[in-house]
């Protein structure tokens, strides 16, 4: 069973930011989790299975899964992978200046999920391998949380750079403004009016700042966070699907559930049949 809590992969007082290193012997069956992971491939191939569909992954590949996003391997040929997990929290505190990045920006909100697969150069490779290698293999909470974003930002400079590049993204005070506020209250009724006033720009103005800088609308930016705080409750919560659809801001139930589905191609119910631990059918009905 692949470890999918936040308390089964991050020391309690630790850094949110932990490295392993996975050789599977045969398929890994798809999960989900409520961090985000970068998944580098350092040797061997297989076939990536994920809600954005199939593909093949080789030396270099880099998978990333926002938190909610569920995938396996499959057809796994020697397969090694230096798996990094970072708790979103990171992205929105120290790294929240990540925003502004024109490539960056985009690919670390979910879009793009399914074009340009990230493939590091080959010099990147083997730097950002010795550095995971170094977090995977040293005791906890060793080395410093330094180091860690230290790998970190090596690993996401190189998915930057074999990305194309985006023209039309940019940065710009207000769409850090706007995120970080839809960030901190998931569950309030914005309206892009509302948002726009609030980072004082017009609405239009602020949908192209947006989408230039993070590849979406603010609203379905907003979404996107809701799902991702949806999933998170899914799995490490007996709460029933409309309770966690409300905290989350979504009231009506079949509202909650299509908007949910529109991320992860599952409904909650399934979503937490299939990828909590533990998780049945039983408890599917009784939610």
């Amino acid at each position: 069973m692949h470890r999918v809590r936040r308390a089964e992969v991050f020391p309690p007082g630790g850094p949110p930011i932990v490295a392993e290193r996975y050789e599977p012997r045969g398929d890994i069956a798809a999960h989900g989790h409520d961090f985000v992971e970068l998944a580098v491939v350092t040797g061997g191939a297989a076939t990536h299975v994920s809600a954005a569909g199939e593909r093949e992954l080789g030396r270099g590949s880099v998978a990333m899964l926002r938190p909610g996003d569920w995938h396996g391997y499959r057809d796994c040929r020697r397969l090694t992978v230096h798996n990094l997990y970072v708790g979103p929290e990171v992205f929105q505190r120290e790294l929240a200046w990540l925003r502004a990045d024109p490539r960056l920006g985009r690919i670390l909100h979910g879009a793009g999920r399914s074009g340009h697969p990230p493939r590091l150069d080959p010099a990147t490779l083997r730097v950002v391998e010795t550095g995971l290698a170094a977090i995977a293999e040293l005791p906890r909470p060793e080395p410093a949380h330094a180091v860690r974003v230290g790998v970190l930002l090596c690993l996401l400079g190189g998915v930057a750079a074999s990305l194309p590049a985006d023209p039309a993204g940019r940065g710009h005070p207000a769409v850090t403004a706007a995120a970080r506020l839809l960030e901190d209250d998931l569950q309030r009724a914005w309206s892009l009016d509302e948002l726009a006033a609030a980072v004082s720009t017009s609405p239009a103005y602020l949908a192209r700042l947006f989408t230039a800088g993070l590849g979406v609308p603010p609203m379905a930016y907003l979404g996107r966070l809701r799902a991702e705080r949806a999933a998170a409750l899914l799995i490490e919560t007996d709460l029933p699907v409309a309770a966690v659809g409300r905290l989350v801001g979504w009231n009506d139930p079949n509202y909650a559930s299509r908007r949910f589905r529109h991320f992860f191609a599952l409904s909650p119910a399934a979503y937490r049949t299939r990828f909590r631990p533990g998780g049945s059918a039983a408890r599917s009905r009784r939610d």
